[in-house]
């Protein structure tokens, strides 16, 4: 069994962690704000609070994206977080769209 460190199939050894331009984060990382806020916003007619919530988290987690790009200047360090709070950025919306969906399903 090969070691980590040396395995090309390990996901700590693909290339999007170790080099790569900025934008190779930040324009899909873009897409995926847009999309999560479109679809929290389309909530609000439903509930307020929660819609919210998950925008500004969202929003949030992509100024941060943008934040780490411009002042980390190691591109591993960089990716490995672009990588954490890209995550963070899926998980953000679909959570608060459980939530509405399970308040919404709690009222009838």
């Amino acid at each position: 069994m090969a070691h980590a460190h040396t395995d090309p199939l390990a996901i700590r050894n693909q290339p999007a962690l170790w080099e790569g331009r900025r934008r190779r984060w930040l324009v899909p990382a873009g897409v995926l704000c847009l999309v999560a806020v479109a679809m929290l916003a389309a909530t609000l007619t439903m509930q307020i609070i929660i819609p919210w919530s998950g925008i500004v988290l969202t929003v949030g987690l992509y100024l941060t994206m943008v934040g780490c790009a411009i002042w980390v200047r190691d591109a591993h360090r960089r990716n490995l977080a672009f990588a954490w709070l890209m995550g963070a950025m899926a998980i953000v919306p679909a959570l608060a769209l459980v939530l509405i969906t399970l308040g919404e399903t709690q009222r009838y």
